[in-house]
């Protein structure tokens, strides 16, 4: 005997079981989704307030490139340019693109969906549908523009951003989504006149402020940005055509992102890069690799470049740490890969990015790191052996650094003295019968402007075993 079983009731493992549970498991006929939804797709969601530069970003390059591959007249020679506006008197944040663009007569309902996005299944960087929602908890005003080709208007769409904000305070208040939305949103459209073709337009009015008032500090932005974004390499880095021609699988984009005018911005890599504050180090030689797939092909490229290995690399170099990038986007950041390595510090030490290729390798809705399956253990298993690699470089490196100096200056001993963070001074002392007179001068003027110096110990070691070092030589 069969049985036909409701829509509204959850489909059991046979039509039996199906039947029998119809009642117990009728569905309304409606699915409440509360104004919350809001709350955990924005403020909850982008808890680093920079994030939302990548996640307007990611969506001008994905615009960009939809133009780039659709045909139209005039791209042959597709030219991806984002600008970004920052003023911080009128605390007022735009990004604009020379992208797709939305047409003006499906933008209400594309731009009002919420996780419904049409990318998903293609190779676009974003496919959530939330990252748009991104500068709601930023601002005061959120303000959608755009327009696609052949569009004689453009459309605006305003968020109040203050009044959704006290609505999901509002305890009293349990209006569905829609509802909500109704009451925050508003609808207009212009005439596109001194308008691009196409493009699409995020303005943040009134932004609020965050530590080191981070969304409107230039610098700051600028220095994330060039860690994160999808950024052609400086042409002074001399790996920079090399590393083209080898990521030729990665969408690279390569756009033009410019800040108030200033010229398009490059990723921070360079021949030469900060140690620390007092030591700087140079790029040595590259090193490519080939990650496969559970299928056997291309999952990442893997690229490292080695040097003296002198130490932990400073964060303000920002080229620290083995980075991942999924369409030339940096997923987490600069500790992602601790984990892999022997010491989590030696980390640090390193200098490289994991570009992805593997779609079944997907950052989680943050972007702070990946869903967590087979596919994405494939490939940190194949990442931990050159994780061990550069561990070998680092501990190699510090040993054969700590010979010389036992060979070059066995009587340098460090003294320390008062390791308050406010008069730590370092004393070094070396017989003086391996010096001249002037020699002796010399070094004791050199010992006190180190002692008043900022220096760590480790870095004065370097610094005095290189110069005590040719002092000693014999003339």
């Amino acid at each position: 005997m069969s049985s036909v079983v409701s829509r509204k009731s959850v489909r059991a493992g046979s039509a039996k079981a199906a039947a029998a549970s119809k009642d117990r498991s009728a569905l309304p006929d409606e699915v409440v989704i509360g104004k919350d939804v809001l709350e955990l797709l924005s403020a909850a969601m982008y808890v680093e307030p920079l994030s939302i530069y990548r996640e307007y970003v990611q969506n001008a390059a994905d615009a960009i490139d939809a133009r780039c591959s659709s045909g139209e007249p005039g791209v042959e020679h597709c030219d991806g340019k984002i600008d970004i506006t920052i003023e911080p008197a009128q605390r007022l944040i735009r990004i604009s693109d020379n992208g797709m663009g939305i047409p003006t007569a499906t933008a209400v309902r594309t731009l009002l969906s919420i996780g419904a996005s049409p990318k998903r299944g293609t190779r676009a960087r974003g496919f959530r549908g939330v990252g748009r929602l991104a500068g709601l908890a930023y601002c005061r005003t959120m303000v959608f523009r755009t327009r696609a080709c052949g569009d004689d208007s453009f459309l605006e769409m305003r968020w109040d951003s203050q009044r959704l904000k006290a609505a999901l305070r509002d305890v009293n208040q349990n209006d569905a989504l829609t509802e909500i939305i109704d009451r925050v949103v508003s609808i207009s459209f212009h005439e596109a006149i001194d308008r691009p073709a196409s493009f699409f337009e995020v303005e943040l009015q009134d932004v609020v402020r965050t530590k080191h008032d981070a969304l409107l500090n230039v610098p700051l932005v600028t220095q994330y940005l060039e860690q994160v974004a999808p950024l052609p390499f400086d042409a002074s880095f001399q790996w920079s055509e090399e590393l083209i021609e080898r990521l030729s699988d990665v969408r690279l984009g390569n756009f033009d992102l410019a800040i108030n005018g200033e010229p398009p911005l490059r990723r921070a890599f360079r021949d030469t890069f900060a140690v620390s504050e007092k030591i700087d180090d140079t790029l040595e030689n590259l090193e490519l690799v080939e990650l496969t797939d559970m299928d056997g092909g291309l999952a990442a490229i893997v690229w490292l470049c080695h040097h003296s290995y002198f130490g932990a690399i400073t964060i303000k170099s920002r080229v620290a740490g083995l980075r991942a990038r999924v369409g030339n986007i940096q997923i987490g950041d600069a500790r992602l890969f601790d984990d892999i390595f022997p010491e989590a510090r030696f980390n640090g030490w390193c200098i490289g990015e994991v570009h992805i290729l593997d779609p079944r390798i997907v950052p989680n809705a943050r972007r702070d790191n990946f869903e967590q399956n087979i596919h994405f253990s494939n490939l940190t298993a194949q990442l931990e052996p050159l994780a061990r690699g550069i561990a070998r470089r680092a501990r190699t490196a510090s040993s054969q650094r700590n010979k010389a100096k036992k060979h070059n200056k066995p009587d340098l001993v460090i003294d320390k003295h008062d390791s308050s963070t406010t008069s730590k001074r370092s004393t070094f002392r070396q017989p003086s019968h391996t010096l001249t007179g002037g020699q002796k001068l010399l070094r004791k003027s050199l010992l006190d402007s180190i002692a008043a110096s900022n220096l760590s110990d480790r870095d004065c070691e370097i610094v005095l075993s290189e110069l005590l070092t040719e002092m000693s030589q014999p003339k």
